[in-house]
C-alpha cells in the first residue's frame, strides 16, 4: 500500500513503517499511514482506497480513536496533521475558517490575537484537532452555557469515500440555504467522510476566568446544591460534582461525611463552578454563588482566578484522558439533569463494580446532564452491572 500511494502522493507523504504501531486502533496496526500535504492529496488517497477496497481510518490527534465500534480491518490511516492552517479569520464578522488538522489550542491562540475564541472544549486540546472534535463531538464542563460543537459549526467541507469533495453551509452566520449537513457530519466518527475544512461562528474572548471549589459531605448534597445554583440568575457557565475518588485524582479536598451518613454514601464531594466575564460582574456572581453554596451546606468554598481557574477547568476536562489519569474503564451515562440525583443515589446504593463503588470515581454534570464513572482497577461483576444499567 505504501509503495503504491507513494507514486500518487510523493515520498514525503508516506510515513515510515517504524511509526505504524503509534497509529494502531483497538490493537489493529495499519499496513500503511499517509500524511497528505493538502486536501487534494486526501481526495486522491480516498479515491485510490475506494478503487482498491482498502479500509481507511482518518486521524487527527488520535485522542478519541478508541470511540465507536472495534474496526474489522485497518489497512490505511489517513493522518490530517499537515492540514493545519487558519484559512480565513474575520473578527468583525465573528467567523473563522480552518483546515481540519489544526489543534484546538493552536487555533485558540490565533483567535485570541483578534479578541475572539471558539467555545469548544475537548480533552487534550493541544493534540485534539478540529476535524477530530467535529467527528467525535466531545465537550467540556461549560457545555451548559456554550453547547456542543455542532452549535458553532456553520460550514464544512468533506471528502467522501470515493474521493469527491462536497461542501455544506457557508462562511456567514445567517446561512439558511440547503440541507443542514453540518449536524449530520458532527459526531459521525468519520464514517460518512473525511472532514477537511470547517467554518465556525465565534464569541468574544472573556476578560476573566474564575472558578469556585465547594466541599460537601456527600455527593447527594453537592448535586442538590448545584441544581439550586444552576437555577439562579447568577448561575455559572458549568457545574460539575466530583465524588471523593474523582476529587483525589485532581488533588481537591472534600468534606468528611457526616456520622449518620449511610455507608454507601460515605464519600465527600467537590462542586466545581466555572465562570467567565468582566471583572465586576464576575466578583458579584462569584460572591453570591459562594454565599448560596455555604447556606446549602458547603463546609468550605475556595475561589480560583484566571490561570488557576483555567488549570482546574483543564484538569476536569482531561480527567480520564490524560496519560496520568487514564482508567481501566469509563462508563458514560446520558440522562436529563433532573435525573442525575436519583441515578447517583441508585448507583451508590446498588454497590456497582463488584461492591467497590466507593473506589469508583464519578463526575456529574449538574446543568447539562450526564454522569461519568471511572474505575482504575479490575471490577468484578462488570457484565451484570452494565446489564442493570441498560434495564
Amino acid at each position: 500500500i505504501a509503495t503504491r500511494l507513494e507514486a500518487i502522493l510523493g515520498p514525503d507523504a508516506i510515513l515510515p513503517s517504524s511509526v505504524l504501531e503509534s497509529y494502531a486502533i483497538d490493537g489493529l496496526v495499519p499496513q500503511a499511514a499517509v500524511r497528505p500535504a493538502n486536501r487534494e492529496g486526501v481526495a486522491q488517497t480516498m479515491a485510490w482506497a475506494f478503487s482498491e477496497k482498502a479500509a481507511v481510518s482518518p486521524m487527527g490527534g488520535g485522542t478519541q480513536s478508541d470511540l465507536g465500534n472495534v474496526p474489522n480491518r485497518l489497512d490505511l490511516v489517513l493522518d490530517l496533521g499537515r492540514l493545519n492552517r487558519v484559512l480565513d479569520f474575520q473578527p468583525e464578522d465573528l467567523t473563522v475558517t480552518v483546515e481540519a488538522g489544526i489543534p484546538l489550542t493552536t487555533l485558540q491562540t490565533a483567535l485570541a490575537k483578534g479578541g475572539m475564541f471558539l467555545p469548544l472544549e475537548a480533552p487534550l486540546p493541544h493534540r485534539a484537532t478540529i476535524g477530530g472534535i467535529l467527528a467525535a463531538s466531545p465537550s467540556g464542563p461549560r457545555r451548559f452555557a456554550y453547547g456542543l460543537p455542532r452549535d458553532w459549526l456553520i460550514g464544512i467541507s468533506v471528502v467522501s469515500a470515493g474521493g469527491i469533495e462536497t461542501k455544506a453551509g457557508g462562511k456567514v452566520v445567517k446561512n439558511v440555504t440547503g440541507y443542514d449537513l453540518n449536524k449530520l457530519y458532527t459526531g459521525s466518527l468519520g464514517t460518512l467522510g473525511v472532514i477537511v475544512e470547517a467554518t465556525f461562528k465565534l464569541a468574544p474572548l472573556p476578560a476573566n476566568q474564575s472558578a469556585l471549589v465547594a466541599s460537601f459531605p456527600s455527593v447527594q448534597q453537592g448535586i442538590e446544591a448545584g441544581r439550586t445554583l444552576s437555577r439562579q440568575v447568577f448561575a455559572p457557565q458549568g457545574l460539575q460534582v466530583l465524588n471523593g475518588a474523582a476529587s483525589r485524582q485532581l488533588e481537591l479536598a472534600t468534606a468528611s461525611p457526616s456520622p449518620e451518613a449511610a455507608p454507601q454514601s460515605a464519600t465527600g464531594a467537590a462542586v466545581l463552578a466555572f465562570f467567565a466575564g468582566r471583572p465586576q460582574a464576575l466578583r458579584r456572581r462569584m460572591g453570591e454563588s459562594a454565599q448560596l453554596l455555604t447556606r446549602l451546606g458547603a463546609t468550605s468554598v475556595e475561589q480560583k482566578q484566571d490561570a488557576d481557574a483555567l488549570a482546574l477547568l483543564r484538569g476536569v476536562t482531561d480527567l480520564a484522558w490524560a496519560e496520568e489519569t487514564q482508567p481501566e474503564l469509563i462508563l458514560k451515562i446520558n440522562l436529563p439533569p433532573a435525573a442525575s440525583l436519583q441515578m447517583s443515589v441508585w448507583l451508590q446504593a446498588d454497590s456497582f463494580f463488584g461492591g467497590n463503588s466507593l473506589d469508583v470515581a464519578s463526575v456529574v454534570d449538574v446543568c447539562f446532564g450526564g454522569i461519568r464513572l471511572l474505575s482504575w482497577g479490575p471490577s468484578g461483576g462488570l457484565a451484570e452491572d452494565i446489564g442493570r444499567l441498560r434495564e
